[in-house]
């Protein structure tokens, strides 16, 4: 039973955690965050006025919960990519 095991470990191959070139070719269709309606100054960010849409030219939208419930630092326009430097 072992060696059914190991054999089929050794089928899987080697775990590589590297980011290959195709991938990196394709980052800028991945999503990232976005302005979706006009904000304010001291507008609070919330899931109304920031989305995770393509292309992935913005922030990586893995930091959306952290900058839920934050404030806008300057007035954005609708489709603007979001940068950490909007945030108070």
């Amino acid at each position: 039973m072992v060696y059914h095991i190991r054999d089929a470990e050794s089928a899987l191959g080697q775990k590589n955690y590297e980011i290959t070139e195709k991938q990196n070719r394709g980052r800028d269709f991945s999503r990232s965050l976005y302005i979706v309606n006009d904000v304010k100054v001291g507008d609070i960010i919330s899931h109304k006025n920031v989305k995770s849409i393509r292309p992935g030219f913005g922030l990586h939208p893995k930091y959306l919960d952290q900058i839920l419930g934050e404030k806008f630092s300057e007035n954005l326009t609708k489709g603007t990519r979001f940068k950490r430097e909007y945030i108070l």
